[in-house]
């Protein structure tokens, strides 16, 4: 075959073998036949027979990936080409399995198609086949071949395609194992597409080409070799050193590391079992390195962005673009440890309105903040204002003095940490004399406490039915919606929840009593040396009998919910699961208060729904009139009949309860002197927690506020209408 005058080496000529299919081409004769010629200058040159029998030679002289597209698939044994050639011509061909000689040959491509190829380390001759090893679990979407250059540079190894980078690993974190006659297998966790490798297999060709692999990645990782899944995320917070300056220090806050540092700063988290490391991705310099089992780790925040600290680096932000990777870091079981740990630790992650991270403490003489350029102790008796906002898009705290106007933002359930440590330490600077005073306020918050524990949920579902509504909204009747999506979300929602209200409602009646109990106990627990006195005991019989409206509401939504299920044709399998997944991964969102009842999971299906993540329930209604009645009967529920149980049920309990902080008191006053302070300390937590709750939801999701749900309570039973009785 004439080529004429090429230029370079020849590497591979398509006429020396019998198979060479063309998938697809534009630009050329129609009925003549292609042959491809690479040369290591490197060029590409076509050449087609033509139509009339005048042959043409089309070249890409130089040529260069992705435009000259040369691949070796199938364990690198079959060379597909995608070239893209002057005059818009564009060409796809695959051969067959080919010889050992043409595999050397090609070899000396040395992988000068790519741009930057004289700038690496090591670059594979052209793009290879790559077989990755999934996790157990890996669906069948997840691609079994990979064609890709190897390429490591920087202290990376990196697969590139097409001019895309779809996976890398930092150098010194995977373990490269010779396999078979040129292959290499990798071991090191990363991110392909959304889904976990453990490893892949580079398939390189040829011996020689693996050899110079290996002896480059070798010599590249100078880090730390610890195995573990990574992937690219932002930091800020990292001061200019990763001192190790120990644990001493003001209210467990430690030395002086990671208190500057604002700037955003590129990394490689890598995640093992027990560590979270942070290296950089040129130098394979550590910057930060976590102990999850450490007991002074704190870590808070969503799996996508977080706060972590510890007293040797300080607070440090923690990025990650990558949702399927945050999933990872949320199921590591000592990061889980860690952060549900946090909220009830005295030492609360956090960040400025800025974004500058930061470390919050408290102790008796005041509020410690430090990190982001900052270190301040902010005295209880200076504080002016504490406001919290819930959100969205993040939750806030504002807290002024006359020097300071201090903003941190942190997911809900953190900043109602913050602003419940602060409301505590402050009243715990009251004298013990005010013990007594301090615990008939708290029972008279405790109204909105059980108005919203036992009834809250109702009003919550009832949000949802109408479409996430705000509190102005919640004496809105839910009307019945024409057939289709919006009754299947109904349906889909009223059906979870009231299998939701049930259990809770059974739990009131069973835990609720005792939990009180218990939790009164630890009120006199300094003062009684942790034995529970008889008359606290003998009082929990009262209150469950108290509780009884709470069961009448519970039989109530038992009949719904068999109304509901007769009226639908209902596939259960087809309903949205209620699942905390989405809350979870808010890492430390623990219950702050009540862990029976802080989340009630009623939201969460809706919230599912919106976000689009939910199957549409495949309902059909079987009468109009069966929907109409299901619907009204909600209605009269929760615009009647429960603020009427709320209302008995406080009338029932609010004696009990009065008559209970009477005895305390007195226990109290009666305490040895050495008691007094966690007694008063005890004592002005439950107060903050009582006061600060109601000014936050219960849980994420829900926009309804606690106090919000009491107060509509409230104005709900001062309306509920009484056409049956005559005044007088």
């Amino acid at each position: 075959m004439a080529w004429g005058n090429v230029r370079g080496r020849v590497v591979f000529d398509s006429s020396r073998h019998d198979v060479l299919l063309e998938r697809q081409s534009s630009g050329f004769s129609w009925t003549g036949t292609r042959s491809l010629l690479l040369t290591d200058r490197p060029a590409v040159y076509v050449h087609d027979t033509g139509g009339l029998g005048i042959p043409v030679v089309t070249a890409l002289d130089p040529a260069a990936d992705p435009d000259a597209t040369i691949e070796l698939v199938d364990g690198s044994t079959r060379l597909v080409a995608d070239l893209r050639l002057p005059d818009g011509r564009t060409i796809e061909l695959t051969s067959g399995e080919l010889p050992r000689p043409a595999l050397t040959a090609l070899t000396g491509l040395r992988g000068k198609l790519m741009p930057d190829a004289q700038a690496t380390d090591f670059i594979s001759p052209c793009a290879i086949s790559i077989t990755p090893h999934y996790e157990a679990g890996t669906g069948d979407d997840a691609p079994a071949e990979l064609a890709a250059y190897v390429v490591v540079t920087g202290g990376r190894l990196q697969l590139r395609s097409r001019g895309q980078i779809p996976l890398e690993w930092p150098v010194n974190r995977v373990t490269a194992t010779p396999v078979g006659p040129s292959a290499v297998e990798l071991r090191g966790g990363a991110l392909l597409g959304g889904h976990f490798l453990t490893g892949a297999t580079l398939h390189l060709v040829t011996r020689q080409v693996r050899t110079a692999f290996l002896l480059v990645a070798g010599s590249s990782g100078q880090g730390p070799r610890t195995v573990g899944t990574s992937a690219p995320v932002s930091l800020r917070g990292l001061g200019g050193t990763s001192g190790t300056s120990g644990t001493s220090g003001t209210s467990g806050l430690g030395g002086t590391s990671g208190t500057g540092g604002s700037a955003v700063v590129r990394a490689d988290c890598v995640l093992s079992e027990h560590a979270l490391e942070f290296q950089a991705p040129d130098t394979q310099q550590v910057l930060a390195r976590f102990d999850l089992g450490d007991r002074h780790l704190r870590i808070a925040g969503t799996a996508e962005r977080f706060v972590v600290f510890s007293p040797a680096y300080g607070p440090v932000t923690v990025e990650c673009a990558s949702e399927v990777f945050g999933r990872r870091l949320h199921r590591n079981a000592d990061l889980r440890a860690a952060a549900e740990r946090t909220l009830g630790s005295g030492v609360l992650p956090a960040e400025l309105a800025d974004g500058r991270p930061v470390a919050c403490a408290f102790a008796p003489d005041g509020m410690r903040v430090k990190g982001g350029g900052m270190n301040v102790r902010i005295p209880y008796e200076h504080i002016r204002t504490v406001e919290g906002r819930p959100g969205p898009p993040r939750a806030e705290l504002r807290l002024t003095t006359e020097r300071t106007d201090l903003r941190v933002v942190a997911q809900p359930e953190l900043v109602q940490a913050l602003h419940t440590e602060v409301r505590a330490w402050s009243n715990a600077c009251a004298s013990a004399a005010q013990v007594p005073d301090m615990l008939r306020a708290a029972v008279g918050l405790e109204e909105d406490y059980l108005l919203y524990t036992v009834f809250g949920p109702f009003y919550e579902l009832h949000a949802a039915l109408l479409g996430d509504v705000g509190a102005d909204q919640l004496g809105r009747p839910v009307e019945l919606p024409e057939a289709g999506d919006e009754r299947a979300r109904i349906a889909a929602v009223l059906q979870a929840g009231l299998q939701e209200l049930q259990a809770h409602l059974d739990q009131v009646a069973t835990v609720l009593p005792a939990f009180l109990r218990h939790r009164d106990a630890q009120l006199l627990a300094a003062a009684t040396g942790g034995a529970e006195p008889g008359w606290l005991k003998a009082g929990e019989p009262r209150l469950r009998a108290a509780l009884a409206p709470a069961q009448r509401a519970a039989a109530e939504t038992g009949a719904l919910a068999a109304q509901l299920s007769r009226v639908m044709d209902l596939d259960p399998d087809a309903l949205p699961k209620v699942s905390y997944a989405g809350a979870a991964l808010s890492l430390g969102a623990a219950a702050l208060l009540n862990p029976v009842f802080a989340v009630s999971g009623i939201s969460q299906a809706y919230s599912s729904h919106a976000q689009g993540e939910q199957r549409k329930a495949h309902v059909t209604a079987q009468s109009e009139r069966g929907w109409g009645v299901v619907l009204d009967r909600w209605n009269a529920l929760v615009g009647a009949s429960v603020p009427v149980l709320a209302y008995v049920l406080t009338e029932n309990v609010f004696a009990l309860r009065w008559e209970t902080a009477r005895r305390i008191g007195q226990s109290l006053a009666g305490a040895p002197p050495d008691a007094r302070l966690p007694a008063l300390r005890a004592v002005a937590r439950r107060l903050a927690v009582l006061d600060v709750m109601r000014r936050y939801p219960g849980g994420s999701g829900v926009r309804l506020r606690r106090g919000e749900i009491a107060g509509h309570l409230r104005a709900a039973r001062e309306s509920v209408r009484t056409p049956r009785f005559l005044d007088f």
